[in-house]
């Protein structure tokens, strides 16, 4: 559509999907901002809060953070109509009462001098994910300027995007797929994606003889083949926008300065540990003091495709003691083991990061699993029990949270969120039971989500109706065809054998058993299971270290 009609070139006829983003969680972004010594729009977990997202989408990740947060008061702001009336109804079915939905353009909010709902006080917590490069420069402005009028002295504004040069491969494919899109009747767009990844497939030439432009971007096979697994949805939001324009960190650090948004650092735990860098690059980037440069330098060196940036609207910069405190307050429990520790530890450790692995040593991280999973554990309690030092609890705590190892523990908070999340959890497994594609379920004793697909939905319906092998299997699949809903083998194939379609319902069933019904009901998302109280085994200290880890 052209740049007068009232989606400013935004693809709006389809629905973009939902999905929870644990980066937007208050408590991760706090942890982030204790991370570069910045304080924390809240002292403690339980604390009320205010929360503004600017493109929010279906609502989905918004609504799950208000159940998760009932103390905190929760803005959504989108223009697709679309967008808006499925997240109204989900706000409704879920009972919500802290949450308010509105239907507003980024270009229309810059310009009125009327005061918005959100802006009494000011935001804590301003958050725009993934929607920066997805708009025209005019929008992105407007929405960059809502950002800092709605943020108040000290909030965090979280903005993820698509950065260079990560994205330079795929920038060939979202021409070919622009100049295709036109053509498409309607239920056509699949076509148009397939045709584009097809078309610059060829020109890639043979694994064996590949041609210049094959030569040059080894990776992009891969990368166009990785898009027939993807929803339509999804494409459609991430290629078919008139706005499409990754940028690299200095164009847009530029643009957030023009707005009084200073860079504080990344809401990915591992990209604010510059000492974890290959040695190559983090000497470098030690090096280099201006830290838009050194950013750049990162983000060229490692290829990076995706940022999530934390700016703030002024510094408030944490003493040496006063960052100690902080973080010796903080309290984490234990969520899922990473595969390395079972059964038994390995030689080493791997996290993944946008760097590469970071190597971790099993000795140095055994305690601190041992502690988690005996009880919820304060940092304080944590060093006064290990052998580290802060900063090196700090770090092995970073890296075990993005690893989905463990989360934070919110304690009593946690436990008056749990009904609201069991109402919404129950709300979306009944969705997702119907064929709705929700893809996530709350945890309300850690305020994160777990995974959680259509077909296992299926499979905790038939656990309820007490359903046993070879009935829950064969109900199971019977299910998946009336939904039309096509079951997949671990590597992304369509499964058509009947037997192997009943086995690997029945792998998945033993999955959901032994692991995400467990974890659902130790962290309080099972629907009808009340949270007990979490145990004792946080004792408060004061653990001082350096701030900047």
């Amino acid at each position: 559509m052209g740049e007068a009609s009232w989606d400013h070139g935004y693809h709006s006829s389809t629905s973009y999907t939902s999905a929870f983003f644990r980066e937007l969680s208050p408590s991760w972004l706090d942890f982030a901002a204790l991370l570069k010594g910045h304080l924390p729009p809240r002292d403690s977990e339980g604390e009320p809060f205010t929360f503004l997202d600017l493109g929010c989408g279906t609502g989905f990740s918004l609504v799950m953070l208000a159940a998760l947060y009932p103390e905190g008061r929760f803005y959504g702001v989108d223009f697709h109509p679309d967008h808006v009336a499925h997240a109204l109804d989900l706000v409704r079915r879920a009972g919500l009462k802290n949450v308010a939905i509105h239907e507003a353009d980024f270009l229309d909010l810059a310009e009125t001098a009327e005061p918005w709902p959100w802006t009494a006080g000011g935001c804590d917590y301003v958050a725009a994910h993934g929607i920066a490069t997805w708009v025209t420069e005019p929008v992105q402005s407007a929405m960059l300027s809502v950002a800092t009028a709605s943020l108040r002295p000290g909030g965090l504004f979280y903005c993820s995007y698509n950065t260079y040069p990560g994205w330079l491969a795929r920038s060939g494919f979202q021409q070919l797929l622009s100049l295709e899109l036109p053509t498409a009747r309607p239920g056509e767009l699949g076509r148009c994606f397939r045709d584009s990844a097809g078309l610059l497939s060829q020109l890639l030439g043979e694994d064996s003889q590949p041609s210049p432009l094959g030569s040059a971007l080894p990776g992009l096979r891969r990368e166009l083949q990785s898009l027939q697994f993807a929803p339509v949805d999804y494409l459609c939001g991430e290629f078919a926008n008139a706005g499409w324009s990754p940028l690299y960190v200095s164009e847009m650090l530029a643009r957030c300065e023009r707005h009084k948004l200073s860079f504080l650092g990344s809401a990915t735990y591992s990209e604010c540990l510059v000492e974890l860098l290959p040695p190559s690059v983090r000497d470098l980037a030690m090096r280099e003091t201006r830290p838009v440069v050194r950013e750049l330098l990162i983000d060229l060196a490692t290829n990076k495709a995706f940022r999530r940036d934390l700016l703030v609207r002024g510094h408030v910069r944490l003493t040496q003691q006063e960052w100690g405190q902080r973080l010796a307050s903080l309290s984490f429990r234990l969520l899922l083991l990473p595969d390395e520790w079972a059964p038994t530890p390995r030689d080493t450790l791997h996290f993944r990061s946008s760097f590469g692995e970071i190597q971790g040593d099993p000795k140095a991280y055994a305690p601190v699993i041992a502690a988690l999973t005996a009880a919820p554990m304060s940092l304080a309690s944590l060093l006064s029990s290990g052998q580290q030092s802060q900063g090196e609890l700090v770090v092995m705590l970073a890296l075990l949270l993005e690893a989905g190892s463990i989360g934070f523990d919110r304690g009593p908070a946690g436990v008056t969120a749990a009904p609201l999340v069991q109402r919404l959890n129950q709300v979306l497994l009944d969705r997702m039971q119907e064929g709705r594609s929700y893809t996530q379920l709350a945890l309300p004793a850690a305020a994160s989500a777990l995974p959680f697909s259509i077909l296992e939905a299926l499979i905790h319906k038939a656990l309820l109706d007490r359903l046993e092998e070879p009935m829950l299997s064969s109900c199971v699949l019977l299910w998946l065809q009336e939904l039309d809903v096509q079951l997949l083998s671990q590597d992304n194939q369509v499964i058509t054998d009947p037997q192997a379609q009943i086995d690997r319902i029945k792998a998945i069933t033993g999955a959901v058993m032994a692991t995400k019904q467990p974890l659902l009901q130790r962290l309080g998302g099972l629907p009808g299971i009340p949270l007990s109280p979490p145990r004792s085994g946080r004792r408060r200290s004061k653990a001082p270290g350096p701030p900047g880890v």
